[in-house]
């Protein structure tokens, strides 16, 4: 039998690597096009236009974090 503490502990872990994708995912600077039509018209998206290599730097550094984090919450064993 399996005890309950160790079903619930692999669902957060679960939900927790999936999480971390989706955060890769968001911010894989080849979507950063779209980001910027997003948020044309507001300081956020002037920034982004303005200062393109900067976005692309910072999207880049949080993609490779959040993309190692997700493949080491993917491969704990539960």
């Amino acid at each position: 039998m399996r005890n309950a503490d160790h079903v619930e502990s692999s669902k957060v872990s679960r939900w927790r690597a999936y999480t971390w994708g989706v955060l890769a995912a968001l911010t894989c600077p080849c979507h950063l096009p779209m980001l910027a039509l997003l948020l044309s018209g507001t300081a956020a998206g002037g920034f982004v236009s303005e200062h393109m290599g900067v976005a692309v730097l910072a999207l880049a550094v949080l993609f490779c974090l959040f993309l190692r984090a997700a493949l080491r919450a993917f491969r704990e064993r539960p």
